[in-house]
């Protein structure tokens, strides 16, 4: 399998879990005060919005050749990151 390949499945199972822990997040929702609840959702979709923007830059990766695979790699790197920084700031949100 090629590095470009691993890659994908790598990206596609960080965001398969960063999808799953959205979905937790939502479910925390239900049981909080309105005010609280305004926050939460605010949380969720600045968090849903990263997710979309990395899955987006994952299908053109998907979309690239082996060679252009190399030159994007890096800027879906930066939008993992940055993803990932949110889920980490949604968590503590959170408190998971």
């Amino acid at each position: 399998m090629s590095e470009k390949n691993l890659y994908e499945q790598k990206i596609q199972a960080e965001l398969d879990t960063c999808k799953a822990k959205v979905a937790h997040f939502k479910a925390e929702v239900s049981g909080a005060n309105a005010t609280v609840q305004i926050e939460m959702n605010k949380q969720i979709k600045q968090l849903e919005d990263k997710i979309n923007e990395a899955q987006a830059k994952l299908v053109e990766l998907v979309a690239a050749s082996e060679e252009k695979f190399v030159a994007m790699k890096k800027g879906v790197e930066s939008i993992w990151q940055s993803t990932k920084s949110t889920l980490h700031h949604a968590s503590k949100h959170f408190g998971k």
